[in-house]
């Protein structure tokens, strides 16, 4: 397993998920954006079980975690799987972009 970790503005959420879906062959639609409405509402990222937790079933199937900074408007991520090389920087550069 890789993990590639990063942050991404709070506006910037929803986008990051569209750009990793599209890597991954996942169908992102609005059940998907549904999903992330409230949840992130007290998770913190600097604690060890406060993160909110979804998959994303392409191909790799990866996990990815988020968490609020504490007062801060961006949102700490993680994202977990069998990703190659390749799928691994796209997904860094996309953290360091957005």
């Amino acid at each position: 397993m890789i993990t590639v970790a990063g942050w991404v503005f709070e506006t910037n959420v929803v986008r990051f998920l569209e750009y990793l879906s599209r890597y991954i062959d996942y169908p992102y639609d609005a059940a998907d954006e549904d999903a992330l409405i409230g949840a992130l509402d007290g998770t913190d990222d600097e604690s060890d079980t406060a993160w909110f937790e979804y998959p994303l079933q392409g191909t790799p199937p990866v996990m990815v975690s988020l968490a609020q900074a504490v007062g801060g408007s961006v949102v700490s991520v993680r994202v977990h799987g069998e990703l190659d090389s390749i799928l691994a920087a796209r997904i860094d550069t996309m953290l360091d972009l957005l």
